[in-house]
């Protein structure tokens, strides 16, 4: 198991049959004879495991057990004893030992448990990493970017992590913006700086899944809830207990499971299917979605009262081209990136290639910009990344034509690609024109609800001329 094994045991007779026995089974092991020897061995060399005796010489074994745990951390410790008592039992566990064991030492028990505790030692070290690994790439600290619209983004993600509430888990955020903006990142930003870091981040792409799969996902069923349910299973609900649930894609959940998700989200318990009773949920909701939820409510897709309970606590996430030079900040985070990934050197980007990529309009925003900067790296040799090696060298570098006359919008299609979001503008900036900025009759020319239009008005930051 290459696992060293510390023994702290008075009997000698004991610590040498108790070491022969775990080097002929490939452990490695230092052995001490009292409490303070034990403590100093420990600092030396960092045990995996611990075998401490409860009746020590000098400095007991529960107040061995005590430096242990607050010293070295990472050690798992067992306790042994002849003179076993529940009460003695009792305070080794609280104190945070992994077992307790009576003498005479069955030594073949003993060796399942230190394997069972390097098992536990395992999976703790291994959950340890994904915390921190999705701390470091979640964190609002990875939110990259310099312009205004970062910084104020990255602003209210401070803001919102901490209003989180212990029995409540915090109000439901949403997250809103185009497909590849970084909506994710944003939920795990939030995670990542709220009190609930070290729970449970768990994630669901409510547009992948079926309808008919959907519901058991998202609240679990029982044993026999349906013909394919051999056994009860808990939902995603319930595994983000203390922790946050994301649930990306909100807008395409179908309607009838959507009584059941607001039910969920008000009341902070889940019913399995084919439950009796519901189970309280302590889990933060973060919702996200590329959808035009005020249109889906008008058509009936999406109910109403579920978007006003979801839509109290908003953030958007702006798209890429409206980031400025951030394109060149994230386009080079991305080189370093993939360059340690696969243990590449790092290139730098050719003027030309600066030039195309904050000319290029980004529909796929920040996942296109991502997959563009690895494909080039991987594919390509030494030297500068050109803008041939990115695949823009053959666009057009001007900006796309877009024209307001007399409440009419035409577009120059010939002069590049078109931004749609730069059209749904001026064509909204028409209508209100028209209407000498009311909103309801500029709803009414632009065929939407008043509802949708302020989502739009508020979005681009329309405002009339003083």
């Amino acid at each position: 198991m290459g696992l060293l094994v510390l023994i702290v045991e008075h009997e000698v007779v004991l610590a040498r049959a108790i070491v022969t026995f775990l080097e002929r089974h490939g452990l490695a092991t230092v052995s001490a004879h009292s409490g303070e020897e034990g403590l100093r061995l420990a600092e030396e060399t960092s045990p995996d495991v611990a075998i401490v005796d409860i009746r020590l010489p000098g400095v007991d074994g529960l107040e061995v057990l005590r430096e242990l745990r607050a010293g070295s951390p990472g050690t798992e410790v067992i306790m042994t004893t002849a003179h076993a008592s529940v009460a003695s039992a009792l305070e080794a566990m609280k104190l945070g030992a992994f077992d307790y064991l009576t003498k005479p030492v069955d030594l073949d028990k003993l060796c399942v448990v230190i394997d069972k505790a390097a098992s536990d030692q395992r999976m703790r070290r291994e959950l340890s990493y994904l915390r921190r690994r999705d701390a470091d790439g979640g964190g609002a600290g990875e939110i990259v970017g310099a312009s205004p619209v970062m910084r104020a983004l990255r602003g209210q993600i401070e803001r919102v992590a901490s209003l989180d509430g212990a029995e409540t888990g915090g109000p439901t955020i949403l997250v809103r913006g185009e497909t590849g903006a970084g909506k994710e990142m944003v939920a795990r930003a939030i995670h990542a700086r709220s009190p609930r870091a070290a729970g449970p981040f768990v994630e669901i792409n409510c547009a992948a899944i079926p309808a008919s799969l959907l519901e058991a996902e998202l609240f679990g069923h029982e044993k026999g809830a349906y013909t394919d349910a051999k056994a009860g299973k808990a939902g995603l609900f319930e595994a983000a207990d203390g922790g946050t649930l994301f649930l990306d894609e909100i807008g395409h959940v179908d309607v009838a499971i959507q009584v059941k998700l607001l039910k969920a989200i008000e009341e902070k318990s889940v019913r399995r299917i084919g439950a009796v009773r519901p189970k309280k949920v302590n889990a933060r909701i973060i919702a996200a979605t590329n959808r035009d939820l005020e249109a889906a409510v008008a058509e009936g897709a999406f109910r109403a009262d579920l978007y006003y309970r979801i839509h109290a606590l908003t953030i958007e996430v702006p798209p890429l081209r409206s980031r400025g030079d951030d394109v060149l900040i994230l386009a080079e985070h991305f080189l370093d990136a993939t360059s340690r990934r696969y243990g590449l050197p790092t290139r730098a980007l050719s003027p030309e290639a600066r030039a195309a990529l904050l000319a290029y309009p980004w529909p796929g925003n920040v996942r296109e910009l991502a997959h563009m900067m690895e494909r080039a790296l991987l594919l390509h040799g030494d030297g500068e990344i050109t803008a041939e090696q990115l695949g823009l060298a053959a666009r057009r570098a001007a900006a796309p034509v877009v024209v307001e006359r007399d409440g009419t919008v035409s577009v120059d299609f010939s002069s590049g690609p078109i931004v749609l979001e730069d059209v749904e503008r001026r064509l909204i900036t028409a209508a209100l024109r028209s209407a000498d900025w009311n909103r309801g009759r500029a709803a009414e020319l632009l065929g939407i609800s008043k509802e949708t239009l302020r989502y739009r008005v508020e979005k681009f930051d329309l405002r009339p001329p003083p």
